[in-house]
């Protein structure tokens, strides 16, 4: 059985059989206080797709390592440069049961495109960072729908490519509830007619898998 529970924005902690996964810890999560931290749980590792702030606040690694000594930190190399600044060590590697796929971000409005890795965690959950890239989806897929470097109609064909039999909507954090109703229940329309099942979770909230 595996749980996923979104904390706020692109941030989710997955509990499998084996190890309870934080995804993303960005700004949002621990700064807007919509989330007690302390409601977190205990967290074994940590998954970091890139270096932008709304993906990793190092404060927040921080606070999770200081919670539990032998949690880990996994993430690419750019993001390792960016907490090595920090003093916060970072595997590279990818820890028992996960993957990755290394792609790129999509194009900001800056231009810039840093690099982006995409996990996928026990075959069941694909977090795909903030990119349309990654080529394959385990049945579960974090779906960013509110973005600047997209739109909801180019996620919506993402989703369709990749083709997982559910997608869990994030990044979203800039739209109030009522937006994101709108939003959630357009996806839910649209992804429908591919067979897809659309699984909203507001902060805080939890599904089972």
């Amino acid at each position: 059985m595996t749980t996923i529970r979104r904390l706020t924005d692109s941030c989710l902690v997955v509990n499998t059989d084996t190890a309870a996964t934080l995804f993303d810890p960005g700004f949002h999560t621990f700064q807007s206080k919509e989330i007690d931290l302390d409601s977190i749980g205990d967290i074994s590792r940590v998954l970091i797709t890139h270096e932008h702030g709304d993906h990793v606040n190092p404060e927040f690694v921080k606070w999770l390592i200081d919670r539990r000594a032998d949690l880990v930190v996994h993430a690419n190399e750019a993001v390792a440069g960016l907490l090595d600044g920090f003093d916060i060590e970072v595997d590279t590697g990818d820890p028992s049961g996960v993957t990755h796929e290394d792609v790129l971000h999509e194009e900001i409005p800056t231009g810039a495109r840093p690099a982006n890795r995409a996990y996928t965690i026990d075959g069941v959950l694909t977090h795909p960072g903030d990119s349309y890239q990654p080529t394959t989806s385990a049945p579960v897929l974090a779906l960013p729908l509110i973005v600047p470097w997209g739109s909801t109609t180019a996620s919506m064909e993402f989703a369709r490519r990749l083709a997982p039999s559910r997608v869990i909507p994030i990044h979203d954090f800039y739209l109030n509830e009522g937006g994101r109703g709108f939003v959630y229940n357009l996806a839910k329309n649209v992804l429908a007619k591919a067979g897809i099942e659309v699984i909203t979770l507001n902060w805080g909230e939890t599904a089972t898998i």
